[in-house]
């Protein structure tokens, strides 16, 4: 057999595969039994009839037709084992160049290349906002508010500074609600505190003076910075059915360490609360460095990638939108019906997304290898008694046979990640040795 591979973009292989007469002729001979097995033919017993009846029957071009299937399945088998070629997703049968000699070309996509270039020369600043004293207001303002009674109103009164309003609240970007439900489904019952800073300014002021029964519309434009991406930017509608009302009482605020069984004073509590806001700042900051180092990795980083792999995530994207949907009591097939969208074509909008999700799980499997980066059994062992610690007694014991029957390939992958995301801050923020 006579294997010639050609390169291609896109991390494919062609290979144009040349059968040697024996093996053509061999593959002739099954085809040839199989015919005899399926069709009668005059004065043999099914199955019994010779290759050359069978062949001047059907003709030799039909018998050549039924062994194609099954020469090239064996062909390509032996070929990627020879040229030691590992596909990664199905083989696209490209043709069929000649019959005689029997000569014909498949693609084959293969395992990304990747390279990710002098990563070591990036940096990235690590810049630690301070803790504002309005910010940790706010932050025990949240922490008293965990104590706050409620109290029927004595008799109908408007909305004011501090009541907790229950409502039906739609929001409407586009004319369209942002939250995912079926079509002329009501929009869903929520509570909200009417306290300035919890609320859209503009929703806070126009919910000021509202009386049970009212239904209003407020207009707000949101920011540019805003963390939800569907309002980025945008002019958002609120629409709000006022459903009941109740006044918040909140307790003295002597009596908060006690409510909280916090075994100190009150600045004691405010100063473990300030500590875990800058720790909490400090782990916000982290991140934003370590995502901004990756997505500069994967800027530099060149790529060639087999379309199939884009695909198969695009798919694994619509699935977790279906799963997603499900938790609402709605089907994948019936949002794509109300989205007017075919399978095919909800998957070409993922593909976008997916090929940057791709991107950086490959640039940072490249940047795992090439720094070294390794789970030991004793790191594997000590993160499991980590999460461990939140267990006790019995319970314990289960949750541990647990993470080592089912679960402890999933710690390992959390593992491994949070080891490679410390490693990428020392990267992107000092001078390290090279990897050994």
């Amino acid at each position: 057999m006579k294997i010639t591979t050609t390169k291609l973009p896109h991390s494919l292989v062609s290979m144009q595969i040349e059968l040697d007469k024996d093996r053509f002729e061999r593959g002739l001979d099954q085809a040839a039994r199989r015919l005899a097995q399926k069709y009668p033919i005059h004065g043999f017993r099914p199955g019994k009839a010779p290759r050359f009846m069978i062949e001047r029957t059907f003709g030799r071009q039909e018998l050549i037709k039924e062994a194609t299937e099954d020469l090239v399945k064996k062909a390509v088998r032996d070929a990627l084992e020879r040229e030691q070629i590992n596909p990664i997703g199905p083989l696209e049968f490209n043709e069929l160049s000649s019959m005689e000699p029997f000569i014909f070309k498949v693609t084959v996509p293969v395992e990304p290349t990747v390279q990710i270039g002098d990563y070591r020369a990036l940096r990235v600043p690590l810049d630690i906002p301070a803790l504002e004293e309005e910010q940790l207001q706010r932050a025990m303002d949240k922490i008293l508010d965990r104590h706050v009674a409620l109290k029927e109103l004595d008799e109908p009164r408007p909305a004011q500074e501090g009541d907790q309003l229950e409502v039906r609240l739609d929001t409407l970007v586009d004319g369209e609600p942002l939250d995912q439900r079926e079509p002329d489904a009501p929009a869903p019952e929520q509570t909200l505190d009417l306290v300035e800073g919890r609320l859209v300014d503009e929703l806070y002021q126009g919910l000021l003076g509202v009386t049970v029964g009212n239904t209003v519309e407020v207009k707000a434009a949101m920011p540019d910075d805003h963390p939800q991406e569907q309002v980025r930017g945008k002019e958002v509608v609120f629409k709000v059915e006022v459903l009941g009302m109740q006044e918040r009482i909140l307790p003295a605020w002597e009596e908060l360490p006690a409510l909280e069984e916090f075994e100190g004073s009150l600045e004691e509590l405010r100063a473990k609360t300030r500590t875990e806001l800058e720790a909490s700042l400090r782990d916000g900051a982290e991140r934003k460095t370590i995502d901004a180092f990756i997505d500069q990795l994967v800027q530099q980083t060149t790529f060639d990638v087999p379309d199939v792999m884009v695909e198969n995530y695009a798919n694994t994207l619509l699935e977790e939108q279906g799963q997603q949907f499900a938790r609402y009591g709605i089907t994948l097939e019936q949002m794509l019906e109300y989205r007017g969208q075919s399978r095919e074509q909800a998957l070409k909008t993922l593909l976008p997304e997916a090929e940057r999700r791709v991107k950086i799980t490959l640039t940072l499997h490249e940047l795992l290898r090439q720094e070294n980066i390794v789970l030991s059994e004793e790191e594997l062992e000590a993160e499991q008694e980590r999460l461990l610690l939140d267990y006790e007694g019995e319970q314990r014991e289960q949750v541990a046979k647990l993470f080592n029957e089912q679960m402890r390939e999933m710690i390992a992958h959390a593992a491994l990640d949070r080891k490679l995301r410390a490693h990428i801050l020392t990267l992107a923020t000092a001078e390290v040795a090279p990897a050994e």
